[in-house]
């Protein structure tokens, strides 16, 4: 059944299709190729094999989210998590890149900023997954030589031709050998983990097993804290089957994004949140082989929802920053996700 959702005007922008683009059906009927998305499972790949050119830099890419994610599950019950959308967005900007700008699936990109605005209600879930379509507008594309090398995604979201959203994404792209040089010994995946912190219990993270959770017992003493704000160190678990579906010789951008879902869930519970915006900027690559601190500060929106504010912090700088607004979801009787 059709949802009808309430987005802010600003997201409304150009969202409904042109009639033209509905020349094009999407069929919804496999997945895309793994490599082009960068995901070695199956079961990761949340783009399917339909895309299409609709301009120079304009092109529509399809997008399917389970009701049932064994990472990105339901929020509360009765929401699609919005960082299946995070994801959908850097799994399309992978595609973009190769299919459509010749880059090498070797390459390695960087992302510097990736944000979304989503509808809480185009997000409830219903008896059946849900078929995205992604119109995606490439802006500020720059070449060396033929070579791709940076390039900004502005991304329509539709579910069901009703707009669920909007997104962008920016990032550098560059050869391997200079991503060699650039990352110095860092460009090796390294032999082991330092040891990693003790999780938050899962529960105040709005998860059900430690094994997802990313963020480790504060380093301060919890009772003197304030809780509006806090301050965890960053887990990192090479097990785990989605944040890292292949090795990588840093911490994976989604990783970061589930941190600051973690700290805002923390500070915003008991009950689960959901999140609607979400801003994040990536200053610098984060390693492996030294903590990193994850800090969080609450406060009120004006629409009477919630905003936290993340940095990132390591080798005494900032690394990475979000900024989420969220609301509470209503609770299901399923418990944590």
């Amino acid at each position: 059944m059709p949802v009808h959702p309430s987005l802010p005007a600003e997201l409304a922008d150009d969202l409904s299709a042109p009639a033209a683009e509905s020349l094009h059906p999407l069929a919804f009927e496999r997945t895309a190729p793994r490599d082009l998305v960068h995901r070695r499972a199956i079961g990761e790949v949340l783009l399917t094999d339909d895309w299409i050119r609709l301009g120079a830099h304009r092109f529509k890419v399809g997008a399917q989210w389970p009701r049932g994610h064994g990472f990105y599950s339901p929020v509360g019950g009765r929401w699609h998590d919005p960082l299946l959308a995070a994801e959908s967005i850097r799994q399309t900007s992978s595609l973009v890149s190769h299919v459509f700008y010749d880059l090498p699936r070797d390459h390695p990109t960087l992302m510097t900023e990736l944000s979304l605005a989503l509808s809480p209600e185009a997000l409830r879930l219903d008896d059946r997954p849900v078929d995205v379509e992604l119109t995606v507008d490439c802006g500020e594309v720059t070449r060396h030589g033929s070579r791709l090398a940076a390039m900004t995604m502005e991304i329509g979201l539709v579910r069901d031709e009703v707009p669920l959203g909007r997104g962008r994404m920016t990032f550098n792209c560059m050869r391997r050998s200079v991503y060699r040089r650039l990352r110095g010994s860092y460009a090796e995946v390294p032999a082991c983990l330092p040891e990693q912190p003790e999780p938050l219990p899962p529960r105040e993270v709005g998860r059900a097993v430690e094994a997802d959770v990313v963020l480790g017992l504060p380093l301060d003493d919890p009772g003197a804290a304030d809780p509006r704000q806090g301050a965890w160190p960053l887990r990192v678990n090479w097990a785990h089957p989605t944040l890292f579906d292949h090795p990588t010789d840093h911490v994976p951008g989604m990783l970061l994004l589930e941190a600051a879902r973690q700290a805002a869930q923390r500070l915003a519970g008991p009950g689960p949140v959901l999140v609607t915006v979400m801003t994040n900027q990536f200053h610098r690559y984060v390693e492996f082989d030294a903590p990193c601190l994850v800090r969080a500060r609450l406060s009120a929106s004006g629409d009477g929802g919630h905003e936290v504010r993340v940095a990132a912090e390591q080798h005494g700088g900032v690394v990475y920053e979000c900024t989420l607004t969220l609301h509470r979801a209503p609770a299901s009787t399923g418990g944590p996700r």
